[in-house]
């Protein structure tokens, strides 16, 4: 017998401003909007940045708990992510818009470099925002 799924969701709807627009998320509200060129207030994080944001804080998590059941000790988890693609596709011109290529840098402090190593594969093999990323668009990993 397999395991069931888990599923995961949200919702979005329009505010009264536009280009600003309410997420929900297991009851919690977060703020998105967009920038100026898409006619958004850019004072919230858009769509694209929280997609960014949401490998981050799952390579973040991965590695905390992945540390917790190897008993790597683990001072701290810095994660910057930045993604490629073609603004010109949002803005309705015939190019691709999805992202081209992400690039991680993944900062460890506490563990030494087998460890680091360690903490590295459970993030590749167990995130779902990264198994599902890497298969769209190439991931370039520095491991810092």
């Amino acid at each position: 017998m397999s395991n069931p799924l888990a599923t995961a969701s949200a919702s979005c709807r329009l505010s009264n401003e536009p280009g600003r627009a309410l997420l929900t998320i297991r009851g919690q509200h977060v703020v998105t909007d967009s920038p100026p060129t898409l006619g958004g207030p850019n004072e919230a994080a858009n769509p694209v940045e929280m997609l960014l944001a949401a490998l981050a804080g799952c390579a973040t998590f991965v590695c905390e708990r992945a540390a917790q059941e190897m008993d790597i000790p683990l001072e701290s988890v810095s994660v910057t992510v930045a993604g490629d693609f073609d603004p010109r596709g949002v803005c309705g011109e015939a190019v691709d818009p999805r992202f081209q290529s992400f690039k991680l840098r993944l900062a460890l402090e506490g563990p030494d470099a087998a460890q680091r190593e360690s903490l590295l594969q459970a993030f590749k093999t167990r995130c779902p925002v990264y198994a599902t990323l890497s298969r769209a668009a190439p991931v370039d990993i520095m491991l810092a």
